[in-house]
């Protein structure tokens, strides 16, 4: 859930008229991808998970297309959103399963 916190923090600087830094682009892509690519993983065994990781599985391709060209993120809103849903499912989801396995 932090990981979730630390890009929400810092992906609301994504205008397309602010100038982004691509340092901090490459960071919040490498939180992204790690993230969502654990997201996914967990949807791999057949579970509940895997009807939440099916639509997350571009995500992490696409993070990892960010992490080496930060500049394509301020071009595509649509990108952006879609990147920060997929965030935010994965750290609701990731809450939940920490949530079900301290509480069993």
């Amino acid at each position: 859930m932090a990981s979730a916190i630390i890009y929400l923090s810092g992906a609301k600087t994504w205008a397309p008229d602010v100038s982004i830094s691509p340092a901090r682009v490459r960071l919040l892509s490498f939180v992204g991808l790690f993230l969502t690519g654990s997201t996914v993983l967990l949807g791999i065994v057949p579970s509940y998970y895997t009807i939440v990781a099916i639509p997350l599985i571009p995500a992490p391709f696409a993070f990892g297309v960010l992490v080496f060209r930060p500049r394509l993120i301020p071009q595509w809103r649509r990108l952006r959103v879609y990147l920060t849903i997929c965030v935010v499912i994965s750290g609701l989801a990731w809450t939940v399963q920490f949530m079900w396995l301290f509480t069993r």
